[in-house]
């Protein structure tokens, strides 16, 4: 079948371009159908209030990225069980493990029963804090000292992309969103529904080519031999040593993105926000005597830092890791996804955002962050009774993970290249002769 295709040429490494191509028509053509605790559960009437990101699912088995996603809501319960039903299971419906979905099922259970998913109000409160205390203070210096301001608020963004982070996945009950706008709109600048509807595909298909849109690193940047294809040659040469630098870009590349986002979806609350942001930082720098060159220089220096920050910490427990077909079950690809590393350690969670518990993570996004290195010895666990596997890395286990694998893909597509050119020279060769 072309699921089992794609799950074969994963296993040697990458996906082709003709299974990744597959597994998109497969999904495409799959019906509107989910498979939830045992239901078939018919969406072809259905249109889902988050977006499109329940396509992901059709055809599949969905109950633990629907416990996932939904955890906290009584609403998300009223309407899965107003859905009707499905006639019957179609004769190619794609087979998964359901031996992952009920132990999935299992520890979800465990963990609510451990109180593990009720929100930390006072951690997460006091964490807040601390970050809108550095930035104040960015205001006191950047008169004075304009780059060391930048580097400063740089890392408080970076952080307040963390805590928005823990509103996104409602961790924080009733006050998610709102804790979400205020530190992604009004102390970054951002939009926390454009991030909302990116990140949940992130975590719906992780690493799955073509509907993870955090893979999308080309023409630049490629971890795997299906991507290389699409990065120039110049750049498969240097990557290893450019990709970090060039992570400065990245704030000011989605900047019009992300404002595009929010003009065309009409989110006019979260403009204000944006708007109230320039004022606030413009007022607080005027205030403390910062002239225009040294508030220009504070706010490029700040993006940068940000974009660096941000997307080191991230592409630590994602990029160098295997890419898996659509059909992967919600236990596997975040065993298979992600890696963790120092996940015991408070301290390196607080540094990254808690981006070092990636595994547990994505098994329980909803779950706070505090709480995922708790989890850690329970995924192990499961992982080695399911004969998965977790990995714990060593923090310069995983930057040379993704270093080398940058280091690594860029060589071995540079000489396919090579080697192509050169076969094709000599065909030429031969053909001239004869």
């Amino acid at each position: 079948s072309q699921a089992a295709m794609c799950r074969a040429e994963e296993q040697q490494g990458a996906l082709s371009p003709l299974a990744v191509a597959a597994a998109k028509q497969q999904k495409t053509e799959a019906q509107p159908y989910v498979k939830v605790r045992g239901r078939l559960v018919d969406l072809s009437a259905f249109k889902h209030p988050g977006g499109n990101v329940i396509n992901y699912f059709y055809g599949l088995d969905a109950t633990n990225a629907f416990d996932a996603f939904h955890g906290h809501s009584r609403r998300a319960e009223i309407i899965l069980k107003s859905l009707p039903d499905l006639a019957e299971e179609p004769a190619d419906a794609i087979k998964q493990p359901e031996a992952h979905v009920s132990a999935m099922a299992e520890l979800y259970a465990d963990w609510r029963a451990r109180g593990l998913f009720e929100p930390r109000p006072v951690s997460a409160g006091l964490y807040g804090l601390a970050v809108t205390a550095t930035i104040v203070l960015t205001w006191v210096l950047a008169p004075t000292y304009p780059v060391m301001a930048g580097l400063l608020v740089g890392l408080a963004w970076a952080h307040c992309g963390f805590l928005q982070h823990m509103g996104g996945h409602r961790e924080l009950g009733w006050f998610s969103l709102p804790w979400q706008h205020f530190f992604e709109g009004l102390l970054k600048g951002g939009s926390a529904s454009w991030w909302r509807n990116r990140h949940n595909k992130h975590h719906a298909k992780t690493n799955v080519i073509g509907e993870d849109g955090d893979l999308r690193t080309t023409p630049f940047f490629a971890w795997d031999a299906t991507l290389a294809k699409k990065v120039h040659s110049w750049s498969l040469a240097t990557q290893a040593f450019t990709f970090i630098p060039a992570l400065g870009a990245y704030v000011f590349l989605f900047a019009f993105t992300v404002r595009k986002y929010v003009v065309v979806k009409n989110m006019w609350h979260e403009l204000a926000l944006m708007v109230s942001h320039y004022a606030l930082f413009s007022a607080a720098l005027a205030k403390a005597g910062c002239t225009l060159p040294a508030a220009l220089t504070y706010y490029c220096i700040g993006y940068a830092f940000q974009g660096i920050y941000l997307g080191f910490f991230f592409a630590l427990s994602h990029f160098a890791v295997e890419r898996l077909d659509s059909s992967t079950t919600w236990l596997d690809q975040a065993m298979r996804g992600t890696v963790d590393w120092a996940c015991d350690s408070a301290f390196a969670g607080y540094v990254s955002g808690f981006l070092n518990v990636q595994i547990e993570h994505h098994m329980a996004p909803q779950m706070p962050m505090e709480n995922l290195r708790h989890v850690a010895k329970d995924c192990k666990k499961l992982a080695a009774k399911l004969d998965l596997p977790h990995r714990d890395l060593t923090f310069l286990g995983a930057v040379r993970l993704m270093l080398g694998g940058l280091y690594t893909v860029g060589r071995e597509e540079l000489q396919r290249r090579k080697s192509v050119t050169a076969a094709a020279a000599a065909v030429l060769d031969k053909l001239h002769a004869d």
